[in-house]
């Protein structure tokens, strides 16, 4: 079937004002109301009366994330009655990958007569347009607009299209960012690059992994699936895996990150393993007891909140003798000092 962008027509201009404010956006990102933002630089975009923010993930029904102008009988009705029937959510079962799509123009065999004849009917929108962000591991965040009256033209339809690379670039931004937010908490500086993370929504569900998480699947296999397990089984949210040389920590992400509402994010976090403590000129240096202590769990890749922990001392004192023990060497950051240790190794 030909697509909006497939028709030879008139290249269609963005209003400059409009292309102005993604930057606006895209200073929003990382930030918990970015989804919304994007909605309303669309909707500024594209004429409409009501928009919705929808999640789509594996093995569960689709969660309603925010609405504009969307009476709450409607969303109620959805979330009790109607999500199953969802056509779009349909849609994204068969193509994950699927481009802008209004309701009026999908295929018949995939719009359900419970939501068309009934959820439809009952709360008075005439077509829908849909735009899909998707995030890895086949979730995505899709953004609707409505309207009351009339249908969406090809012409608005070609527009969606048009902006979707965009949005799909700074969706991908905004997802990313979130998770050095939410993995670099209390870790380690100057490792974020390293850090593997893993999204799961509320109900376990996996949504997400980056490149590092996959390459840690692929290097650790069971040992990382048994130390999943472990994690996601005690009451414990860190689990060091020493043989193997590696940390996994559990995060448990707020109810407005849209990326995966009340769900968790788990972090990988690779042992520098070349690195010792004893390699280090002790008496040159003059470390104190506690000191070398504290530089044999850095070493370890422990993060401040653990050391604290081991050593029963506030995260305060940690960073206290931290400041001291980078005096002592010479250094500056955690960095400096890891790779001083390994320049003393070779």
């Amino acid at each position: 079937m030909e697509t909006p962008l497939e028709n030879t027509r008139e290249c269609v201009a963005l209003p400059e004002r409009w292309l102005a404010a993604t930057g606006d956006v895209a200073a929003r990102i990382g930030q918990p109301d970015f989804h919304t933002q994007m909605l309303g630089l669309l909707a500024s975009l594209i004429p409409n009366q009501a928009a919705w923010i929808i999640a789509y993930a594996p093995g569960v029904l689709p969660n309603v994330l925010h609405t504009n102008d969307v009476a709450s009988s409607a969303t109620t009705d959805y979330n009790s009655t109607f999500r199953c029937f969802d056509p779009f959510w349909h849609l994204w079962r068969r193509q994950t990958q699927a481009s802008a799509v209004t309701l009026s123009t999908l295929d018949s065999s995939i719009k359900p007569d419970e939501y068309t004849r009934i959820f439809q009917k009952k709360h008075e929108f005439s077509d829908e347009l849909g735009l899909l962000l998707p995030v890895q591991n086949n979730a995505c965040v899709m953004l609707f607009l409505q309207k009351g009256e009339n249908l969406f033209t090809s012409d608005e339809l070609h527009l969606a299209h048009l902006v979707q690379p965009l949005f799909n670039g700074l969706h991908r931004a905004h997802v990313a960012q979130t998770l050095r937010h939410f993995s670099t908490s209390d870790i380690r500086e100057d490792s974020s690059s390293t850090c593997g993370s893993l999204v799961l929504d509320r109900h376990g569900n996996r949504l997400y992994g980056n490149a590092a998480w996959q390459e840690a699947e692929k290097q650790h296999g069971p040992i990382l699936l048994h130390a999943i397990y472990k994690l996601l089984g005690t009451v414990g949210q860190t689990c060091h895996m020493e043989p193997e040389r590696f940390i996994l920590r559990l995060v448990t992400l707020p109810e407005d990150c849209m990326l995966a509402p009340g769900g968790q994010l788990l972090v990988f976090s690779p042992v520098h393993s070349s690195a010792s403590s004893d390699n280090l000129p002790h008496k040159t240096l003059n470390l104190t007891p506690r000191e070398r202590e504290l530089l044999h769990l850095i070493l370890q890749g422990r993060c401040t909140g653990e050391i604290a922990q081991h050593l029963g001392i506030s995260k305060g004192t940690v960073k206290n003798h931290r400041l001291r023990l980078y005096r002592k060497a010479g250094v500056t950051s955690e960095r400096a000092l890891i790779n001083l240790s390994r320049s003393l190794n070779s």
